[in-house]
């Protein structure tokens, strides 16, 4: 712990000058940028379930879980930290006065501390990933349960150097317990040093993220295919296979994991060759729109529900691959690339169910386009397979909720 505390302190410039610029560049403002550093209290409350996610992903578990557990124990307040700007939305827009939100602070041995001891919530909940050693150091010193849900290792956090794991091992000593989303997660937290006793295979909690009705309001008038959650270099090789079809009844609709990347996403087009309307800029969608890029915030589900079928982006890049839940939620048909390895257990159950599929190089993504316009009813056997392999995990949010409340402390 010494040496990791002394790297985050000498690293601490650039710590600043990363919130400072995140908070400019991303609309977060002063709010963003002093509770990112531990400088804002908010309201306090005596008998709170403090969950924290990281981004958008994760923070839409940590909503689904709060409603659950609000449901079961009404008399609880909550608080739910995240790390970014449009995570925080989620929150703030539930508009729930028994609800706070607030930006994670460093962890800064100090700042982290006086943070919990703010907070000195009835148990702490981390959504999935994040490992952070002086907040798990507090919340045992304090007494305070710490549990990992939904738990998953990165190929990012595993291939950290020795240095680094080791720091992680020592903070997961500190953890309660560690409920993992598959049985291959719980090997990578035993590899990296977690104790055993403390782990859990609960299921994956993002089957649970889904509802059972519909009907959103279509945002286009035109039908189309949709590409999903797309990261940089990925757009210019869907495009670019979508202009071989010579497609003139359906659209391409590309939304992209991080809107603000239109620019990037421009560059890699042939603007030439291709007719392209960009919802940002408010541009109508013409007879001849060959692309829309839909570069706004808060319509993915929107624009999953009304799609013919769904390639979803992180996929045909090393990114491992976005959340496909929500896509088979709708009884969409999903289409993968070949880097899925944040999603291995998820891809492998739903490629054996024939609920998915999954293209090894971008030059076979014409092909598969072709063949699922042209037979709706191959799109139905894959939007059902998905459909139904999703409602068979209904219970995993319960699981989940008992475990949670077993170790909530009165």
């Amino acid at each position: 712990m010494i040496k990791y505390n002394l790297l985050l302190y000498l690293i601490s410039p650039y710590l600043l000058l990363s919130i400072v610029f995140d908070g400019i560049r991303k609309k977060g403002g002063l709010k963003f940028i002093l509770q990112r550093l531990g400088l804002i209290s908010f309201k306090k409350s005596s008998n709170t379930i403090w969950l924290h996610a990281a981004s958008i992903g994760e923070t839409k578990l940590a909503i689904l879980l709060y409603k659950k557990l609000k449901t079961l124990d009404s008399s609880k307040s909550f608080l739910i930290t995240t790390n970014t700007e449009s995570s925080s939305k989620l929150v703030r827009d539930i508009n729930d006065g028994a609800l706070q939100h607030s930006f994670l602070p460093i962890d800064w041995f100090y700042t982290m501390k006086r943070f919990c001891k703010a907070v000195n919530p009835k148990i702490c909940i981390i959504i999935e990933t994040e490992i952070w050693p002086n907040l798990l150091l507090r919340c045992k010193q304090s007494n305070i349960p710490s549990m990992i849900v939904n738990a998953r290792l990165s190929k990012k956090t595993t291939d950290k150097p020795a240095f680094i794991r080791n720091v992680y091992q020592d903070a997961l000593q500190n953890l309660t317990k560690i409920l993992c989303k598959s049985d291959l997660e719980k090997e990578k937290y035993l590899e990296l040093g977690a104790p055993e006793s403390k782990i859990n295979v609960t299921g994956n909690l993002k089957f649970s993220y889904f509802k059972d009705s519909h009907n959103t309001k279509n945002l286009i008038e035109r039908r189309y295919i949709l590409a999903a959650s797309t990261h940089h270099d990925e757009e210019g090789q869907i495009i670019r296979e979508w202009l071989k079809l010579k497609e003139k009844k359906l659209l391409l609709v590309i939304v992209p994991r991080h809107p603000e990347r239109l620019g990037d996403i421009l560059s890699q087009i042939p603007l030439s060759d291709v007719r392209v309307s960009i919802r940002s800029k408010k541009e109508k969608i013409r007879e001849k729109t060959q692309v829309y890029i839909a570069d706004t915030y808060g319509e993915l589900n929107q624009w999953i529900e009304h799609c013919e079928f769904v390639f979803m982006g992180g996929s045909l890049v090393d990114h491992g691959g976005q959340n496909f839940i929500e896509a088979a939620a709708f009884g969409k048909t999903i289409i993968v690339g070949p880097y899925m390895y944040n999603f291995i257990s998820e891809t492998e159950e739903f490629l054996k169910k024939n609920a998915m599929l999954m293209i090894k190089e971008v030059s076979l993504l014409k092909n598969v386009f072709e063949k699922l316009i042209r037979s709706r009813n191959k799109r139905e056997i894959f939007g059902n397979n998905a459909k139904n392999l999703l409602d068979s995990k209904k219970g995993i949010l319960d699981d989940y909720c008992k475990q949670i409340q077993s170790l909530v402390k009165e």
